[in-house]
């Protein structure tokens, strides 16, 4: 069985090569004895680059373990799979830190999804070497799983390791394998070791649990199929075991991810069976659902929202409100199709929050496909909308298919759709003030603190002490812009305390898959 996939191994066998930083003059490679031709200089660099390794591997064997640094770009499935890494280096003895510039090791989780994903993913990884001329650089994600050549990936974004989407849960040993100079036994830990769940990027208040990968569906526009693989899942005990796991270490709040997590199977089960059992056997305070495909909605869903710990909020990928468009598309289901079930969802869960994607721009969007595109968005009243102008993916169908859009156009369609996004937030907002919500305060700026609803409303209040992972029940008093305002008394629902946790740095980027 493959460990891990390496773009050379013989990569690793060679000196490295980045400058080391503080280099005296005279340890230059290039400095000593110029004058005796290139084989001179190749032999003095070599001599250079040893001593220089020798003082790196004695720094790092009596310093402080291995700093990490992990960046994600992408969906919340992306996030939550950096969330399980931080976590297996933390128990293998290392430190996560937002400090690119000090970090020894850059963990970059790349996203193709779009042709400006998989360029900040090259931007972000050659950022961690113009800070740090020392730094390793391994990458994994979807831009090194869709098939382009590993050397060229090395070449484009200077990584030094580069770990498939399929080899994702084994990074840790790949980097072990490939940097053993960069260990430190003394602090090593057992993989059992009991340590708090570290919270990467996404906020200190809110956990997230892959629960299924990969896509079966082959939709003419995405890359997802190709470089996730087939759908497979999770084990419902497994998942259990992880959300109380999250729980006991004070996440108040548990997000679950995937790709589509609608199409999880286990030994029979789906998601309304994992959801229940999540909600019966653990204690979490909140537990939210991600990206759902409107036809896999199983309707049984809608008696669980009562529980109040279900939160109201849906991720319908919509992708265009034209019927003709979705066809070219390769999407089951047709507008109307996709209108019954919001309307379904909103005469009985009050108050949900129904969010979406929607693609500006496909091959062949006719002004009028467009036009009904547009006016079927304004009329659902999505509760938050993303808004990507389409971009051409090689290897799926539709970057075969006539009658592309220019330029110009995809971005004026995106700018009237970000439009109607912004007003039919402003509504749905507006629509749920003077109603109570139950909102998670996560982070405070100049004693104003920022938390989130239930059904997913950004919430602000002016409060004198820490309100972190508090959970309160809160009345929605008035609208500043996208976010509602609510003033607090006392917090009235549990505090959960407050655990040490890691972060990271973050490169945003939006993602379908998810909201």
């Amino acid at each position: 069985m493959t460990v891990f996939s390496l773009m050379n191994i013989r990569a690793f066998a060679e000196p490295f090569h980045a400058t080391p930083m503080n280099c005296k003059p005279e340890a230059s490679p290039l400095s000593i004895r110029p004058e005796a031709g290139w084989r001179g200089r190749w032999a003095a660099g070599r001599i250079a680059r040893a001593r220089w390794q020798r003082k790196r591997r004695n720094r790092i064997s009596s310093a402080a373990p291995m700093q990490v640094c992990f960046t994600n770009l992408g969906c919340k499935l992306n996030q939550a799979e950096l969330e399980h890494l931080a976590r297996d280096f933390s128990r293998a003895g290392h430190s996560v830190t937002r400090d690119l510039a000090s970090a020894d090791l850059h963990v970059v989780n790349t996203c193709t999804v779009t042709h400006v994903a998989a360029r900040d993913s090259r931007k972000v990884a050659r950022r961690g070497r113009r800070l740090n001329p020392e730094i390793r650089t391994v990458l994994t994600g979807c831009y090194v799983s869709e098939g382009e050549d590993e050397d060229q990936v090395r070449t484009a974004t200077g990584a030094d390791l580069i770990v498939p989407n399929h080899d994702k849960e084994r990074l840790l040993e790949a980097v072990h394998n490939a940097f053993p100079e960069l260990l430190h036994p003394a602090s090593a830990r057992s993989p059992e070791a009991d340590l708090p769940y570290a919270a990467v990027g996404f906020g200190n208040s809110r956990a997230l649990v892959k629960i299924e990968d990969g896509c079966n569906m082959h939709c003419a526009f995405c890359i997802i199929p190709k470089t996730r693989g087939r759908q497979r899942s999770r084990p419902a005990a497994e998942v259990v075991a992880e959300v109380r796991e999250l729980t006991a270490a004070g996440f108040p709040e548990i997000v679950l991810t995937g790709v589509q997590i609608s199409s999880y199977r286990w030994q029979g089960t789906g998601l309304f069976d994992l959801t229940a059992r999540l909600l019966e056997e653990t204690g979490v305070h909140r537990l939210r659902l991600t990206s759902i495909a409107p036809w896999q909605f199983d309707r049984r869903l809608l008696g669980l929202f009562g529980s109040g710990r279900l939160c109201r909020h849906v991720h319908l990928s919509l992708q265009s409100g034209s019927t003709a468009t979705l066809e070219r598309m390769r999407r089951p289901y047709s507008t109307t199709e996709f209108a019954a079930l919001v309307d379904l969802l909103k005469a009985r869960v009050p108050g949900i929050a129904i969010t979406t994607d929607v693609i500006a721009g496909f091959p062949g969007e006719t002004e009028a496909e467009f036009e009904d595109s547009l006016a079927f968005v304004r009329e659902l009243g999505f509760a938050r909308l993303h808004v990507f102008p389409y971009s051409i993916r090689p290897g799926t169908q539709a970057a075969s298919l006539p009658e592309p859009i220019g330029p110009a156009a995809k971005r004026e369609r995106v700018r009237r759709l970000l439009a109607v996004a912004a007003h039919s937030e402003r509504a749905f907002i507006a629509s749920q003030l003077g109603s109570p919500a139950e909102v998670l305060w996560e982070s405070e700026r100049q004693g104003t603190w920022n938390g989130t609803s239930d059904n997913y409303i950004r919430v602000q209040t002016r409060y004198p002490s820490n309100l972190t992972r508090r959970l309160t029940r809160s009345l929605l008093s008035h609208r500043r812009g996208n976010r509602a305002l609510t003033t607090l008394a006392l917090p009235v629902v549990s505090v959960v305390p407050v655990a040490a946790g890691a972060s990271t740095a973050r490169a945003p980027h939006g993602g379908e898959h998810g909201a």
